[in-house]
């Protein structure tokens, strides 16, 4: 098999995985996240087989999707069945396997949930997503040094990753020089979703483009999208393709994606750039409708032709925030 088609299923396993995420974070309580979840162990196992052992990068890219694949197994396990709270901003509860579970049905998930994340521990040290699973993972099991250890990782890594902080709260564990990067109280901080430690550089030590796209889940309750690309002009072929099946015939601001609309906020695409600013580029006012009906984004004064150093693998998520973005699905 050729490597474009391994780079098509570590993609799709990706956007497998960013269904699953949509399903344990809104829906825990239901079983929509086996689905997607077994489908995208199911396209790693595949493209295992069809990869370059000697592929550090395709392995590299498994090793952090199914440690992503593990730790929402065992979040969903730990929410539907368990009947306990798991979420990325404040982590689950410290020794819940042995409070809350006493049958251990969460056990086998929790001890591969800290294998998988072990074994991808070092293949991307700029991201925060896999000290996150560790830390989530050691919690549950009650290895409280050992999630406190994984949680400054993560915030190493990514200075802005609040959940780390979060769960280093509860912990007693918080960064004694917090308030020398914001006058502030944490809480106040998170309140109004300014983070002491936002750097005003992109992390990590890989290029790509994100497109933030808000959405509607029904008429009270809104979520945005977050999806990875290659280059602006894969964003914005994505976003036509979007805008034409959720608007069909309907308004693009009245439709519920509102730019004024401090609770959904606009289309957004950000160009990450290893150790510099993140550029931002506000594609809500670009979107406009053609006389056929169809709607379109200008494109004039995007950096469609650019390209960024050490891209992104295909197929490998990051940890933006509060947020695990995922790859487009194209």
């Amino acid at each position: 098999m050729s490597d474009e088609s391994v780079s098509t299923l570590l993609r799709r396993a990706s956007r497998s995985l960013s269904e699953c995420e949509f399903w344990v974070r809104h829906i825990v309580w239901e079983d929509g996240a086996l689905g997607p979840l077994g489908e995208a162990r199911r396209l790693c196992d595949e493209a295992e087989r069809s990869s370059d052992p000697e592929d550090a990068e395709t392995s590299g890219t498994l090793a952090v999707l199914r440690s992503t694949a593990a730790a929402y197994a065992l979040r969903h396990c730990v929410g539907a069945t368990v009947g306990c709270d798991f979420d990325d901003e404040d982590g689950t509860l410290p020794d819940g396997l042995s409070e809350h579970d006493p049958e251990g049905v969460s056990r086998p998930l929790a001890e591969e949930a800290v294998r998988a994340a072990r074994a991808a521990l070092d293949v991307d040290p700029g991201d925060a997503l896999v000290p996150l699973h560790l830390g989530h993972a050691l919690t549950w099991v009650g290895d409280q040094e050992g999630a406190v250890e994984a949680y400054r990782e993560a915030l190493r890594r990514d200075p802005g990753e609040v959940g780390a902080l979060s769960c280093l709260k509860h912990f007693g564990a918080f960064p004694d020089d917090l308030d020398a990067h914001d006058r502030r109280s944490w809480d106040e901080a998170r309140m109004y979703g300014q983070w002491p430690y936002t750097a005003p550089e992109s992390h990590g030590s890989h290029g790509f483009f994100l497109l933030r796209v808000p959405y509607w889940m029904d008429n009270n309750n809104a979520d945005h999208d977050f999806v990875l690309f290659a280059s602006a002009a894969e964003a914005c072929a994505h976003l036509d393709r979007v805008l034409n099946v959720v608007l069909g015939d309907g308004d693009f601001v009245n439709g519920g994606l509102d730019e004024e609309d401090d609770e959904v906020g606009g289309v957004v695409l950000r160009v990450h750039r290893p150790g510099r600013p993140v550029a931002e580029y506000d594609l809500t006012a670009r979107v406009g409708r053609a006389t056929d009906g169809v709607y379109h984004v200008d494109r004039s004064g995007l950096p469609l032709d650019e390209a960024v150093e050490n891209p992104l693998p295909a197929g490998r998520p990051v940890r933006i925030d509060t947020r695990t973005c995922f790859a487009s699905p194209e």
